[in-house]
């Protein structure tokens, strides 16, 4: 249905008492988005929009960096600092060599729940060069299978040369 005089009218006559372009578009026979569109092009007066905005902005540079949970572990090491003497230590970052092989790990694969106090890892010796042994390398690494292609076959009924 096309856009007539009277159906303008009407659109300006809702549009001034506030209802919403859906309902508008319901009463006069169109969607919302025509309404909007109509409205736009013959300059009528904009609407704030329907969506609440929050007046203040949380600031992303003032956001605090995340807190780092000690373990149990550490804080024994703390307790052990704390007690012994007072010696001034600076920090010595440690230095990985990327070029060695550091095969006297065992597998990683965890056992348990990290929470509970019988947590370990399997410890086997790894398969190659996974961080696994051969039984959960099988586990971890599941190769996908090749599906098999059916050769098309052609009928030599249809007629071609």
């Amino acid at each position: 249905m096309p856009w007539n005089d009277d159906n303008v009218a009407r659109l300006k006559e809702l549009w001034d008492q506030g209802l919403p372009t859906a309902q508008i578009g319901k009463l006069l026979g169109f969607t919302k988005n025509a309404v909007v569109g109509k409205a736009h092009r013959i300059g009528l007066e904009r609407r704030p929009s329907p969506i609440r905005r929050t007046v203040i902005k949380p600031d992303r540079k003032k956001a605090r960096s995340p807190v780092m949970p000690i373990l149990k572990f550490e804080k024994a090491v703390l307790e052990e600092n704390i007690y012994s003497t007072n010696q001034i230590t600076t920090f010595q970052p440690s230095i990985k060599n990327i070029f060695t092989n550091n095969s006297k790990r065992g597998c990683e694969w965890p056992e348990g729940h990290p929470d509970e106090s019988e947590f370990h890892f399997c410890n086997k010796e790894r398969f190659e060069d996974k961080p696994y042994c051969l039984d959960h390398c099988a586990v971890a690494y599941v190769i996908p299978e090749k599906e098999e292609v059916k050769p098309i076959v052609r009928s030599s009924a249809i007629g071609y040369k």
